[in-house]
């Protein structure tokens, strides 16, 4: 017989083990088998009541307007490692070649590949040659969804030479400066507009239901 099946066979049995739901309520803490309507009565009788004066008082409102920057979708991003090979066909975008292996499910074998990604360049900053790491997640035009992180071995011109690479946190100021500049627009054609913009805020009402409603008036009414 197996060690592990000798094992199993000397351990007692699994009734023997059990307890009765009385055993376990009598061992069990208070604090355990309180109730959650005991909890929240305790909560509040021990809370401070309130004096007549500041039932009386008005209530402040708290919708505090914040001058909190308008909220950004973070996308999950990968970081990869790559060779550029195609640069100035594109502004701000440059071509980079991407060597990884992949899986072959039917000879189950590790094979090597080369993907060629667009890769957005905010400030010009790559030569052909350079070594650089670039992340996904920065969805810029239909085929532009990468854009650099920094580059790993220069080619050509040194660093110093060439401007710098923006970082996260500046690629993200630049995109709550762009949505604060929009959010303007936006209100300033609004107030220019004047009764093109009147409707804005209201429930949309789609065709159907705004001949049903319609409908249902006109009957009401010649009843």
């Amino acid at each position: 017989m197996a060690p592990s099946h000798l094992l199993r066979a000397m351990q007692p049995l699994r009734s023997s083990t059990m307890r009765s739901p009385s055993i376990l309520s009598t061992q069990t803490p208070i604090a355990l088998r309180c109730s959650r309507s005991t909890l929240i009565s305790r909560q509040l009788t021990t809370s401070t009541p309130m004096s007549a004066s500041q039932q009386n008082a008005p209530q402040q409102s708290t919708n505090i307007p914040s001058a909190a920057p308008p909220s950004l979708r973070d996308y999950p991003h990968t970081l990869k490692k790559g060779t550029v090979v195609s640069v100035g066909r594109m502004d701000r975008t440059v071509r980079v070649e991407h060597r990884h292996n992949f899986w072959d499910s039917y000879l189950r074998k590790n094979y090597p590949k080369v993907t060629t990604y667009l890769v957005s360049d905010p400030r010009n900053s790559l030569r052909e040659g350079d070594v650089v790491e670039f992340s996904s997640g920065f969805p810029k035009s239909r085929r532009v969804r990468h854009v650099v992180e920094r580059i790993i071995a220069p080619f050509g011109d040194a660093i110093e030479d060439r401007p710098a690479v923006m970082s996260r946190e500046e690629r993200d100021a630049v995109r709550v400066e762009k949505r604060v500049l929009k959010a303007e627009r936006r209100e300033q054609n609004r107030e220019n507009s004047g009764a093109a913009f009147q409707g804005h805020g209201q429930e949309h009402i789609g065709r159907i239901r705004r001949l049903v409603l319609e409908r249902t008036a006109a009957a009401t009414a010649a009843a």
